[in-house]
């Protein structure tokens, strides 16, 4: 590939989330990378709220925008996989509350050209709440670690193009789909990495809903159910 910079499909799921989106794909229009080494799918999953008119003003001109009928985050990252370009080289699974300084994807293309030669198939990067507390970034800084211990994900997940010719994400589960993903594409003997970055932003919204304390033990709860039990609950959150 020589010099020329990576090329990144930018997949956002969005389910009545027309409280967020519009700061996400506002952010992507101003990204600091050429604008035909990048694209932007939005699937919009089911929505009873004024998100698809939120992406309708706020999307990249570029960008592709599909309706599904049917909720599901599985099944909205799935569709967007249909819709990536045979150019690209890596798929960023991007929430509908989580964005971009405007510099990340030159900072992600380094990073990754630096290191092609460790197999990288899976990643993940460290993350900035919005809104910014000293209680926000310390748990923000807990998460952290806990997602490069565990080469787990959050809010984000990058996958390398080529492995999805033959992995998709589970659409039995409305939680771990995920962490599923990363196991998958650990059995094609790929690498996971982590990419300390100050340039992305998500939002502590389950925090402020749930409480601080409330919110991580029931997603350690939740992860720790086995398969089988994963498949039969919904996971009460907007996905």
């Amino acid at each position: 590939m020589g010099d020329e910079v990576l090329f990144f499909s930018i997949v956002i799921p969005a389910y009545n989330e027309e409280n967020y989106i519009g700061t996400t794909l506002s952010a992507l229009k101003i990204l600091d990378y050429p604008a035909g080494r990048f694209e932007v799918i939005i699937v919009d999953n089911g929505s009873t709220d004024r998100t698809d008119s939120v992406v309708a003003a706020s999307a990249p001109a570029s960008a592709k925008v599909v309706r599904m009928e049917e909720s599901g985050v599985s099944r909205a990252r799935n569709r967007g996989i249909d819709l990536v370009s045979t150019a690209s080289d890596w798929v960023i699974f991007l929430d509908a509350d989580t964005y971009f300084a405007p510099g990340f994807l030159r900072e992600l293309d380094r990073y990754l050209r630096a290191h092609a030669g460790r197999n990288l198939g899976t990643g993940m990067v460290s993350l900035r709440p919005v809104p910014d507390s000293r209680v926000a970034r310390g748990w923000y800084r807990f998460y952290s670690f806990i997602s490069y211990a565990t080469r787990t994900t959050k809010s984000i997940q990058f996958v390398r193009r080529d492995l999805l010719n033959d992995i998709r994400f589970d659409e039995s589960l409305t939680f771990g789909e995920d962490a599923r993903m990363l196991m998958e594409c650990r059995r094609r003997r790929t690498r996971h990495f982590y990419l300390m970055s100050r340039s992305v932003f998500s939002s502590t919204r389950r925090f402020l809903r749930n409480g601080w304390v409330r919110e991580p033990l029931t997603s350690i709860r939740l992860i720790l159910l086995p398969y089988r039990k994963k498949q039969s609950i919904h996971y009460p959150a907007p996905r």
